[in-house]
């Protein structure tokens, strides 16, 4: 399944979000444009980003038990969070900072926690004490919204509206390798994206072909704590308080923010619940999927290709 065409493309990369953040568009366009692009994915940052001071989301939980006045985007965000948390009785959850804390993944320790302080911590997660009213927004005392499985997905769709806006349709952003938007048009029917091998990311196991959507991937890469010899990744399911076991989780989404948020949250999931949970999300979202457990089988595989399909 060649590509039709080798365009010439003009790039741009900068360090955002805590990744490398790559811009590709036709090169008949301005490289204007790239930095307008860029000026938006940072804007995005300061406004929504909960490490940024001052945003919506560092405002709710600096004041936790407090409503807090936030935009419409904010409102939207949280009402989808909500029902994927919902949805997933709880393996995903926006407010599972506690847990990530607890689990030293915002310091050195390299401690496993004991099953009293992870049940103790769990009482201070849980989306469904989120209250909204109007443009308001409430947290319990205690409980902290972290924004690192949506924000930059978000951010890319924002940038990806006002690309076409523009008048481009035919480009691609790539931010970090696990948020990757591809624009296509009948020159340039899709961009092959490859799949790492979930045991030696360095080699690629499989293709996709992306069209006019974004591809989300979740992994624990270089992203886990080791503790006693074992190896415990960064996404954690919030209803158990344990890192997830999986090893590799992808998504294809017409929406960034979807597909982020939607491979957060399967890949949290136990494997055993994966094809319930995928079910039930695909009654509320458009989208396909894929997850390697931790034994490296692969489980619901809807996009990935092989060499013979590629040719």
């Amino acid at each position: 399944m060649p590509q039709t065409v080798n365009n010439l493309y003009i790039t741009q990369s900068r360090q955002l979000f805590y990744c490398n953040v790559k811009i590709k568009i036709p090169v008949h366009f301005n490289e204007l444009l790239l930095d307008k692009a860029f000026d938006v994915l940072e804007a995005t940052d300061l406004i929504y980003n909960s490490y940024q001071t001052g945003s919506h989301f560092f405002n709710i939980n600096k004041h936790a038990g407090e409503w807090v006045e936030v935009d419409d985007n904010v409102i939207e965000l949280l009402k989808t969070l909500i029902l994927v948390s919902k949805l997933t009785n709880g393996t995903f959850d926006v407010t599972a900072m506690p847990l990530l804390k607890l689990w030293g993944f915002y310091h050195n320790e390299n401690n496993l926690p004991s099953s009293t302080a992870i049940y103790e911590t769990l009482k201070k997660i849980g989306s469904r004490n989120i209250e909204i009213k109007d443009n308001c927004v409430k947290i319990l005392k205690g409980q902290e919204i972290i924004t690192g499985s949506f924000i930059k997905a978000f951010a890319v769709d924002q940038v990806i509206k006002m690309l076409k806006k523009e008048g481009v349709s035919d480009g691609i952003v790539n931010a970090g390798g696990s948020t990757i938007y591809a624009l296509n048009n009948n020159q340039h029917p899709y961009w092959g994206i490859n799949i790492p091998d979930a045991f030696h990311e360095t080699n690629s196991v499989a293709q996709i072909a992306l069209r006019n959507e974004c591809f989300s991937f979740s992994a624990v890469k270089n992203h886990y704590k080791e503790i006693n010899g074992k190896r415990y990744g960064h996404i954690i399911n919030a209803a158990t308080g344990y890192p997830s076991a999986n090893l590799q989780c992808g998504i294809i989404a017409k929406d960034a923010f979807i597909s982020d948020v939607l491979s957060s949250a399967l890949f949290s999931c136990d494997a055993q619940n994966f094809n319930f949970l995928n079910e039930k999300l695909k009654a509320h979202f458009e989208f396909k999927s894929f997850l390697t457990d931790e034994n490296g089988g692969i489980l619901n595989n809807q996009f990935i290709l092989n060499e013979e399909q590629l040719q």
